[in-house]
């Protein structure tokens, strides 16, 4: 499957943006992930832009990620988009919200993933459960520099996906903090038995920005019998959303 170059699909949200309903409320996030892993040689950075628009109870959002510092030789290193719907069922209110990532891990190996997730978000607490179908795919340049001729991609299926955080004020208020278990980010589907553990912590300045701060931790085989230390980063970020 050939997947959109990184440039039309941005382009692609710009003009959804600009063409959208004049009642349609757009956001923005910007954030730098800075951060060591087993897998990083040394230390990273990344810069991330997401940005999207809510009409009633349909969310749309897209984004990119960067390499800024890092062992690699990839700069775009992740793709995302979301849509998402508010539902109600007997008096129960919950978002159904689909999801596709597009992450080139190097110049050889390229992942894509599908999903599905119910999110829940009660006064101080939030859920989140699906599932995904992701792909790890060979590149062409791969095929041509070392002759492969097995099969190119390998297909995970229904890969759990969850999240189980708790704020310590409502979801509402100026200021929050709060700490969550999940597999799952804006660019990143982990493997269901090593969850990430982040804390989090958000201001609302004054209309439309809110800037936000988040440390996370990233164990291995943290639900299996034996668990390791991989990795940790911080997070700092803004957010603009207009009225």
């Amino acid at each position: 499957m050939k997947i959109l170059n990184p440039k039309y699909l941005l382009i692609i949200l710009f003009v959804m943006l600009a063409t959208g309903h004049s009642e349609a409320q757009l956001h923005l996030n910007t954030y730098m992930d800075g951060g060591m892993n087993n897998a990083s040689e040394g230390f990273y950075l990344k810069s991330s832009v997401l940005g999207g628009f809510q009409f009633g109870g349909t969310r749309v959002e897209a984004g990119s990620r960067q390499n800024l510092v890092s062992t690699g030789s990839v700069f775009f290193s992740g793709l995302s988009a979301t849509v998402s719907e508010e539902l109600t069922i007997r008096l129960f209110d919950f978002e159904l919200q689909g999801l596709f990532m597009y992450i080139p891990f190097s110049e050889l190996v390229h992942e894509s993933d599908f999903g599905i997730l119910v999110n829940i978000e009660r006064d101080h607490f939030r859920y989140k459960l699906g599932t995904s179908f992701r792909t790890y795919r060979i590149t062409q340049e791969a095929v041509e520099d070392y002759d492969i001729v097995s099969d190119r991609s390998l297909h995970e299926n229904m890969n759990m996906l969850y999240l189980l955080g708790y704020n310590v004020k409502p979801a509402d208020s100026d200021w929050n903090i709060g700490i969550s278990l999940s597999n799952i980010d804006h660019f990143l589907i982990s493997q269901e038995t090593n969850p990430m553990l982040f804390l989090r912590a958000v201001y609302k300045l004054s209309l439309p920005l809110t800037v936000y701060a988040e440390s996370w931790y990233k164990g291995a085989g943290s639900l299996n019998i034996s668990a390791n230390h991989f990795g940790f980063f911080f997070r700092t970020g803004i957010i603009w959303q207009s009225d």
